[in-house]
């Protein structure tokens, strides 16, 4: 049976991703290694994290094989690399990325960027 499970980002150990990403892993998929089922409840998703990242940072160019991304920005404004296009972001965008898409946050701004990211699984 399935369990509701509340947690507050604040109560998550961050670590450093993508080169300058400061992640918070709110959620993660069932059957994350070393995991217990309050911090991996998701059937349907492999995460929902809560990113920051300072000024004048930009993280690594990337892609996922397997795996689609939707980044929802909750504060400051900066720039996406897109599969080779550049895009201003902004709080308020959601940006959806199909797998083997290759993406880079860039901050150039004089503030923080802040988003939440959501990863599933696909086919």
């Amino acid at each position: 049976m399935a369990k509701i499970t509340i947690r507050n980002w604040e109560d998550v150990s961050p670590y450093i991703g993508h080169e300058t990403a400061i992640i918070w892993p709110i959620y993660r998929g069932v059957g994350e290694p070393g995991m217990p089922l309050e911090e991996a409840p998701m059937e349907g998703m492999v995460g929902f994290t809560r990113h920051m990242m300072q000024a004048g940072k930009s993280g690594d160019y990337h892609d996922h094989e397997d795996r689609e991304q939707v980044y929802y920005f909750i504060s400051g404004h900066g720039k996406m690399k897109l599969d080779g296009e550049i895009y201003d972001v902004r709080e308020g965008d959601t940006v959806h990325i199909p797998a083997k898409i290759k993406h880079q946050l860039i901050n150039d701004s004089d503030d923080w960027i802040e988003h939440l990211l959501v990863t599933a699984e696909t086919g």
